[in-house]
């Protein structure tokens, strides 16, 4: 199921670079197969399991968190997702996932220990939303998967795990371990991919690799997402992709560092509203109505009528340009 807040307009005047990363984890058969692939939970099964009965709630997209949502821990997460387990499927929540997106791969700090900082965070906020009082042995386990974009070629294409193990002289156990392992609770997982490194086999570091290729064209990676993952997008869904591919192609990063260089985020900002109005464009183009188009982004009704608007005005204007 996923996770619930107020503040999910995804492409809002604050518009920053990881919401547009953030639309592509709406699509439940990319999530599905990131899960089957990466956490022993869901290995195995099949994927339409994973997408009607453990992320059935997903589809809302009302999962995009921000720093409002961690009180005093003042962390801004990409996308945090509670999934039903394959094999408790009576449980809200199964497994918390926390998704993020990094391009800079050394950006003056340790991401694992960033990673170790998020997972520990969600674990925190469980209580009194996942279990009350002293119940902690209703305590889930925590990934905080890092997909990082562009790494070395020393780590490309690879898949790190740190996880929690036990660690105690069998002299002093005499061999005798915890049954069911209680402590594995949190994990961080780093996704390295290097679009210019052709190695690594892994369905996932291929499938994320054509995601987020800076060689493939638009059409190219649609032909091989659909080939070889099925991954198929409805009208919403093309246009959130289509939105993402345009940011992309004019040379705005994803997945920016969060509150670093100002000028360089309000810069983004000012790209994104001339966006906004390409994309409106687009799909009045295409005879979607005001509704469909506030639905697919995001937006409420007077921003969709604003920005239709300035649109139309623009239009009249390069009209009377021409006479």
């Amino acid at each position: 199921m996923a996770e619930h807040f107020d503040n999910h307009d995804i492409l809002s005047q604050n518009t920053t670079q990881d919401n547009v990363i953030k639309m592509l984890f709406t699509h439940k058969q990319i999530v599905a197969i990131m899960l089957r692939e990466c956490l022993p939970e869901f290995n195995g099964v099949p994927l339409n399991f994973i997408t009607e009965k453990c992320l059935d709630g997903l589809e809302d997209a009302d999962y995009l968190i921000g720093d409002k949502t961690h009180g005093n821990a003042g962390i801004d997460m990409d996308i945090c997702i509670h999934a039903r387990l394959p094999k408790d499927l009576d449980s809200q929540v199964g497994v918390i996932i926390n998704i993020e997106v990094q391009q800079n791969f050394h950006p003056g700090y340790d991401i694992i220990k960033r990673g170790i900082y998020y997972g520990c965070s969600l674990i925190a906020m469980e209580k009194e939303t996942v279990f009350a009082d002293s119940d902690y042995d209703n305590l889930k386990k925590v990934y905080s998967i890092w997909i990082c974009l562009d790494v070395p070629l020393d780590k490309a294409n690879t898949i790190i795990r740190y996880g929690m193990a036990e660690l105690c002289p069998t002299d002093v156990t005499h061999g005798v371990h915890r049954i069911g392992a209680p402590y594995d609770l949190l994990e961080v997982m780093m996704v390295c991919l290097n679009d210019k490194y052709e190695n690594g086999g892994e369905v996932v570091i291929d499938m994320l690799r054509t995601l987020f290729s800076q060689r493939l064209s638009k059409e190219e990676k649609q032909k091989l997402l659909k080939e070889k993952y099925s991954i198929t997008f409805t009208q919403e869904k093309q246009m959130k992709f289509n939105y993402y591919e345009y940011v992309k192609e004019t040379n705005l990063k994803i997945g920016e560092e969060k509150g670093r260089v100002e000028g360089r985020e309000e810069g983004f900002q000012l790209g994104a509203i001339q966006t906004r109005k390409t994309v409106v464009t687009n799909m009045l183009h295409q005879g979607m109505s005001e509704k469909d188009i506030q639905a697919t982004l995001g937006l409420n009704a007077n921003q969709v009528r604003e920005l239709i608007r300035e649109v139309q005005s623009n239009v009249q204007g390069e009209a009377t340009g021409h006479l």
